[in-house]
């Protein structure tokens, strides 16, 4: 097992007329940025797939003649006795309580002599990670054998060459909405490794009223927080009562989309019979209510800072009181437990009438175009796609991609000992010993991806663990990934979402009336990012 650091980080310059200058794999209609070659539209077939069947053959003959593999899903020849092949895996560092990634994948390195895992790590912010994918492996496709990306990277690597597409049906098993964050055009380019929804987290140990329940709509979250600052109904009196993820970064894309949905608006919303062709809805009346409600709800109920937060600051913020409520990911939960046990709960983000829609998150684990190692990349991929190893990651604080992974009787996770999450210096295994001690919402009946739900039943009022030893956040994460949305799948994403922070960003002001979103210029530019221009 190796572990190195990756190479500089590539900034993107800012979005100027719906343009994201510098650094991206596509940009303008078809090209991509930094090379030569012109990136396939969606559903187009790559170049080898069309090249003239003479200049095929020859290729074979050639390769046939040399011995060389041609990098795809074969395994590659074996290499001498006691050599080991190094499987090379970029990927972002792990901010979990416990590294439970990184130790299914170094359970199963430990288990083949034949390979070497060697971890390149990227730097942990989104939009440098990406960057710095692209400049390497537009530099030198075989760089790396895998990539852990963003789930939102998928279609622009894919369009832009840089990972090959996948043999078989690695999605069976998994949520629509996270099997298609691994497609584009008719091909599965990824396999993802786990998902991600976003919770509202609570304070549970502070109401003077003893019948106190979560919020389960925006109105009722927006009392709470209010309540929370206020010396009559809290023992503990709280600075602000909400705080979510508005710094210049994708976060403000996630809680924008969040709050635009919530809204019954859509800023982008898919064509009819298309997988990866959009309309542009930015100038309609629910969308621009949406825009509105995020930019009154940070002046009335956020901290001024969170203009700036991330989730570390915002999950900051939570720890030291500084809020009652806090929208974050699940692995938040683990991370909180070991500090503040018995003084939160979680449950479903709001709604207009209840359960609200998170945007789906989570990574996608693919292998580079160029990468001579793609056999045993692909038994790695297939490993960790599978129900014992998707287990672990519910028990660690991850969204698994698998459904039966949320079931009491489904399989048990593969990690043992001081790997296993939880494990720790007692080596008791993973969070099915735990007494788990945060209060959980009940959920109410699910709905239609991304669509409100009826009214949220109410909650449980009892702390405990999940049922049947499952952790306690499951029944939460379970419903919220029922109704998570995924964002746009396009080879486009990056200059989406750098115009809708330049656009959002200045609109978060104390003041009303120094900034508000042009939604019919947003409209505008993000008719340009969505056709490429």
């Amino acid at each position: 097992m190796r572990e190195r650091q990756g190479g500089p980080v590539w900034k993107r310059g800012p979005v100027r007329n719906g343009r994201a200058r510098g650094g991206g794999v596509a940009a303008g209609r078809g090209v991509r940025r930094g090379a030569g070659a012109s990136v396939p539209a969606p559903g187009a077939p790559s170049v080898a797939r069309t090249a003239a069947p003479a200049v095929l053959a020859s290729l074979a003959t050639l390769a046939a003649l040399t011995g060389c593999g041609s990098g795809g899903d074969d395994r590659p020849g074996p290499e001498p006795s006691g050599v080991k092949r190094v499987l090379r895996l970029a990927t972002a560092s792990d901010v979990s309580q416990e590294p439970v990634r990184q130790n299914l994948i170094r359970a199963w390195d430990a288990a083949r002599p034949d390979v070497e895992v060697e971890f390149v790590h990227l730097p942990t912010a989104t939009d440098d990670a990406r960057s710095q994918l692209v400049a390497t492996l537009q530099g030198d496709r075989a760089a790396y054998d895998l990539v852990n990306m963003d789930v939102t990277w998928t279609a622009e690597f894919a369009a832009g060459e840089l990972i090959r597409p996948l043999d078989g049906d690695p999605l069976e098993g998994m949520w629509e909405q996270v099997a298609s964050t691994a497609r584009y055009g008719e091909d599965i380019w990824a396999v993802p490794f786990n998902t991600d929804a976003a919770l509202l987290y609570y304070r549970t140990d502070v109401w003077r009223d003893r019948d106190w329940k979560p919020p389960r709509t925006w109105r009722d979250l927006e009392r709470a927080a209010a309540a929370a600052t206020d010396e009559a109904q809290v023992t503990e009196v709280f600075e602000h009562g909400y705080a979510t993820q508005l710094g210049e970064y994708e976060g403000l894309t996630v809680n924008t989309l969040e709050s635009v949905w919530a809204s019954g608006g859509e800023l982008v919303e898919k064509k009819d019979g298309s997988a990866t062709a959009y309309e542009v809805r930015a100038a309609t009346p629910r969308t621009e209510a949406g825009l509105r409600n995020l930019a009154d709800r940070y002046r009335r109920i956020m901290p001024p800072e969170v203009r700036r937060a991330t989730e570390l600051d915002t999950l900051r913020m939570f720890e030291r009181g500084e809020v009652a409520f806090m929208r974050n990911w699940p692995y938040v939960y683990n991370v909180l437990d070991a500090k503040m046990a018995g003084k939160f709960g979680v449950v479903p983000l709001p709604g207009p009438k209840g359960r609200g829609a998170s945007v789906l998150g989570g990574q996608n684990l693919a292998i580079t175009a160029g990468s001579e190692n793609a056999g045993p990349a692909r038994e790695l991929l297939d490993h960790l796609a599978a129900p014992e190893q998707q287990r672990c990651l519910l028990d660690g604080g991850f969204a698994p991609v698998l459904k039966v992974s949320y079931e009491p009787e489904g399989p048990k996770c593969s990690l043992t000992g001081s790997a296993a999450p939880g494990g720790g210096a007692d080596g008791e295994g993973g969070e099915t010993g735990r007494t788990g001690t945060a209060e959980v919402g009940k959920p109410g009946e699910a709905g239609k991806p991304g669509e409100p739900g009826e009214e949220a039943a109410e909650p449980d009022s009892g702390p405990g663990p999940g049922p049947g030893g499952l952790p306690p956040y499951t029944r939460a994460l379970t419903e919220a990934l029922g109704t998570a949305r995924p964002r746009p799948v396009t080879p486009y994403y990056a200059a989406f979402t750098e115009l809708i922070q330049a656009e959002v960003h200045p609109s978060l002001r104390q003041n009303p009336d120094e900034g508000t979103v042009a939604s019919e210029r947003l409209d505008k530019e993000l008719r340009q990012v969505m056709e490429g221009g």
